[in-house]
């Protein structure tokens, strides 16, 4: 029993992983990695390699090289509504998972019939 309950909480852990919204200084400069979502109206660009001024945000689309400077994109700060940083992967990696812990999940239920 005491497993499935770590099981499970590996689970919920995995899950909560996502974007957090952020408040950035002009003139700063993110991890070059870092990806951010930039929000304005309903829709959200992602891109890494930013860089924020006092009138601009600078960065690069996510799906391209941190070297593609023609790729690079220029965003007057008074259009963006908001900033989340967070990961795009880390869904897809706890989705790749799901698979293993059910796998695990059925070991230890069909351990645990045995007793």
């Amino acid at each position: 029993m005491n497993a499935r309950l770590g099981l499970l909480a590996g689970v919920l852990v995995c899950g909560c992983a996502g974007w957090q919204r952020v408040q950035v200084a002009s003139d700063t400069t993110l991890a070059p990695r870092q990806q951010v979502q930039v929000w304005r109206g309903s829709q959200a660009r992602v891109l890494h390699a930013v860089r924020l001024t006092g009138d601009s945000l600078v960065g690069v689309p996510f799906q391209k090289p941190l070297s593609c400077d023609s790729c690079r994109v220029a965003i007057a700060r008074s259009d963006v509504d908001s900033l989340r940083v967070g990961n795009m992967e880390r869904a897809g990696i706890v989705v790749s998972a799901l698979p293993f812990l059910a796998l695990a999940y059925l070991a230890i239920a069909l351990a645990g019939m045995g007793d």
